[in-house]
């Protein structure tokens, strides 16, 4: 049997202090894309309500803003779209393609003005991480990040699109993993 010299135990002992509050850096994705996969729909897509193209062929949202053409990012067959509506201020919308059905539940992250705020009075932006195969949806809550006197931290939480319905499948993290890409 092998003992660890000295050094090697001070260095695991440093790792192991420094993880303790659980930096993003020592952490790992608690779920993959890759384990909620999904057929992408290529058939004929529904243009989202909330759309529109301007008399110059130009795809524009309801308040008449520069938009992406509707396409299919997410859950196979769905068009989720942040969009600004000031400064600060964010929204989401989420559109079946194939059926042209907007699903409302994705409210739920948005952020008007003034921000909404966590049990514990932290102001937030969701920010969301999602993928055209996969049902998996990430969300991260940007803590205090417009906030001089204070730090910006990242909460993090994981949902899945099942029947159309957004199911959270975890916990919130009090950190934010950097393998959302």
């Amino acid at each position: 049997m092998k003992l660890l010299s000295r050094k090697s135990i001070q260095l695991l002992l440093l790792v192991a202090g420094l993880c303790a509050g659980t930096p993003s850096w020592c952490q790992t994705r608690q779920f993959q894309f890759e384990q909620y996969p999904v057929e992408v729909y290529k058939g004929r897509i529904h243009t989202p309500k909330w759309l529109h193209k301007n008399e110059d062929g130009e795809w524009e949202n309801e308040l008449e803003k520069p938009a992406q053409p509707p396409q299919v990012n997410f859950a196979g067959e769905y068009d989720l779209d942040a969009l600004s509506c000031g400064t600060g201020c964010r929204y989401y919308e989420l559109t079946n393609l194939r059926t042209g059905v907007d699903l409302r539940e994705i409210s739920m992250f948005d952020g008007g003005e003034p921000l909404p705020k966590t049990k514990d009075g932290h102001p937030f932006l969701t920010v969301l991480f999602y993928k055209p195969a996969s049902r998996l949806l990430i969300a991260e809550y940007h803590l205090d990040f417009n906030s001089p006197d204070k730090a910006e931290t990242c909460r993090q939480r994981y949902f899945v699109l099942e029947d159309g319905k957004l199911r959270s499948i975890s916990k919130t993290f009090m950190f934010c993993t950097e393998e959302n890409e």
